[in-house]
């Protein structure tokens, strides 16, 4: 039978097998292995093995039956894991998460005997025959199809299968069961459904009608010898009726799995729905107390309910892309012969699931930039007084309503001073521009394209290579990025980022004829500016707020490249931080707070830092979604 609909299946629990290998290995080379982890490493090894080899994946499946035959001696006590043999292992699932890599590409899946070679060198004794193959030599020859009879005039046979609980791909063991029945007959009638066995709505249970002329017993000890078979039983007689067909298919139905693909549709859909009650309600109007306002009032609950059903429904730990970042600084450092250890706390922290597909590359962009740039070589570090082995620490934490991503390295650290220099130099600012920087601003000038410090070129990276990417996609999920940084200490990135995307809050302003979209959560509050209140100050507009000096920005200005132009008499602003630094963006009007569905614009729009995404309005207008930060940056004069 074809396998092609199990494939997403397959790639989906394989993933989560070798992730969390990858997770129990990382631990066992820092801390050892417990005993229940060994246990349960070796319950994975031997889930990757049995649906690797249903799928006909064998270079996957010959790899995983080597790590569960060693892990097999280390659950026994014949053996106890060592250093050398856990690196090993860790080989072994990285060229596992390569080997799924190809299978999802639908490339030849590179082999992997070398490495299952020399693990079964750390196992001589075991048995080389996986289970399977002595399932099959059991089976009952097949006679030529139709020997003895007609389909029509043979028996039909009643199969009822339970396939063992906790095997992996079930959905792929019952076709696998239902491939070896056509061997002995025609098979009349299937519950569940096929379609079902290729979802997670199949339980394990399975009744099959064959019209076959084999004896019942002898087809019971065929399937029962069957990999992960619990129990089988024949008998002959008519099928169930349609009835009891249905009635035991709605028992299997308790799980769904859904695909991202729908998920994002029922997120967009669920946002427009926002949208759409926020416009009724307006249009309604309906007067306090009356019927009319009550209906609203349980809409919105129904319309918030929802939607956090959904975004829950999408959220995902961190910990599922740790393996994935740990085996990306195994690789780095092995490639570049340094000795890196990698720590992340905080991986209970849950986030959306796009929003960890958005951050999974610049992540790699920031261990790639630290492993090769920023941490020195062995001889180098011990020469500063520093452990010979690099240290990066990724750390996630909770901040209210939003998540902290915090990733450092013990590094050499950044210049500033050297990068005002460069600035200067590559007139990507004017001397007394790049002067006026502060430190915090002046490490930002790495995330602009192009721009590095570095004096030779790997190919690996450069401490600025990428680091435009690390910004815009941060930017793109409604965050900020701070850079801090002491030379000979080390460097530290800090990501501000919300929970979730795509719905979120933001105030709506008028500039220049259009109409602007600022995060609520960018904006620490408003204020009326009176012109004659704004004083020039070393090339800016500034004006006294308490104790703090605040920089006022035209948005019209800005927008037309004419920030110098004069200011009204009075005009409204919404005040922001960068850093240490105030500022005021002047706009003409302040339209209130909305809901907003932001949606990622396309290129070209998409490589102009100050917008973050658009947002269509309730009364069908565009808004593009400013970023203040980086709306401050493209601000200042050349």
């Amino acid at each position: 039978m074809d396998t092609t609909d199990f494939l997403d299946l397959f790639t989906t629990e394989a993933r989560e097998h070798i992730e969390a290998q990858g997770t129990l290995l990382s631990r066992g080379l820092a801390t050892g292995l417990e005993r229940e982890e060994i246990n349960e490493l070796f319950r994975r090894a031997h889930s990757i093995k049995g649906m690797a080899a249903a799928m006909g994946f064998s270079p996957m499946a010959v790899l995983a039956h080597a790590m569960e035959d060693l892990l097999h001696r280390w659950r026994d006590g014949r053996d106890r894991p060592a250093t050398d043999s856990l690196a090993l292992l860790t080989r072994a699932n990285d060229h596992l998460s390569a080997q799924l890599d190809a299978v999802a590409a639908k490339r030849d899946l590179p082999p992997g005997e070398d490495i299952a070679e020399a693990i079964r060198a750390l196992c001589p004794a075991t048995p080389g025959v996986p289970p399977a193959a002595g399932a099959a030599a059991t089976a009952p020859e097949a006679g030529p199809a139709g020997a003895a009879a007609t389909d029509d005039l043979r028996p039909r046979l009643l199969i009822d299968v339970a396939i063992r609980s906790g095997a992996p791909l079930p959905g792929a063991r019952a076709m696998v069961i239902l491939k070896r029945l056509e061997e002995h007959g025609r098979i009349v009638e299937i519950s569940p459904a096929a379609p079902i066995l290729a979802t997670g709505a199949f339980n394990g249970r399975l009744r099959i009608v064959v019209a076959s002329n084999l004896a019942p017993d002898r087809l019971a000890s065929f399937i029962g010898g069957l990999p992960d078979v619990a129990a089988c039983e024949v008998a002959q007689g008519p099928p169930e009726p349609a009835g009891g067909t249905e009635a035991r298919r709605a028992e299997a139905i308790s799980s769904v799995r859904v695909s991202t693909e729908r998920m994002d549709h029922l997120l967009d859909g669920v946002g427009e729905l926002i949208l759409d009650y926020e416009r009724l309600k307006r249009s309604v109007d309906p007067e306090p107390g009356s019927e009319q306002e009550e209906i609203l009032e349980v809409l919105g609950r129904t319309v918030d309910g929802l939607r956090d059903e959904v975004l829950t429904m999408r959220l995902l730990p961190f910990s599922s892309i740790v393996p994935r970042l740990e085996r990306s600084a195994r690789d780095l450092a092995g490639r570049l012969g340094k000795s890196v250890d990698l720590e992340v706390r905080g991986t209970e922290v849950t986030l959306d699931r796009s929003t960890l597909e958005e951050m999974f590359d610049p992540l790699q962009h920031i261990l790639r930039n630290s492993i090769d740039h920023g941490l020195e070589e062995t001889e180098e570090r011990r020469a500063a007084g520093k452990p010979p082995r690099g240290r990066i620490e990724i750390e996630l934490s909770r901040q209210e309503d939003r998540i902290s991503l915090v990733v450092s390295d013990d590094g050499r650290g950044i210049d500033p001073q050297a990068l005002r220099r460069v600035a200067a130099e590559r007139r990507f600012l004017s001397r007394e521009a790049a002067m006026r920087l502060s430190d915090e601003e002046a490490l930002m000038l790495v995330t602009i394209p192009g721009f590095s410090t570095a004096t030779r070129t790997t190919e690996i990276s450069g401490r600025g290579v990428g680091m435009d990417v690390v910004r815009m996609r941060v930017q793109k999920l409604g965050g900020n990025l701070v850079i801090r940084s002491r030379v000979g200490v080390g460097t530290r990135l800090e990501m501000d980022l919300p929970p979730t995307v795509t719905v979120t809050r933001a105030f709506l302003c008028r500039a220049s004829g259009g109409i602007f979209a600022v995060p609520v959560s960018a904006v620490h509050g408003m204020l009326e500016v009176v012109r004659d209140s704004v004083q020039a100050s070393l090339g800016e507009r500034v004006l006294r707020r308490g104790e703090d000096l605040v920089t006022v920005l035209p948005l019209g200005g800005i927008l037309s490249g004419d920030t110098a132009a004069p200011f009204p008499a009075a005009f409204p602003a919404l005040l922001y931080h960068v850093g240490t630094r105030s500022y005021a963006l002047g706009v003409d009007e302040i339209l209130g707070e909305a809901p907003i569905v932001v949606k990622p614009l396309r290129h070209p729009l998409e490589l102009l830092p100050q917008y973050a995404g658009a947002a269509i309005l309730n009364d069908g207008q565009i808004a593009l979604i400013l970023d203040p930060a980086n709306l401050t940056r493209t601000s200042r004069p050349a």
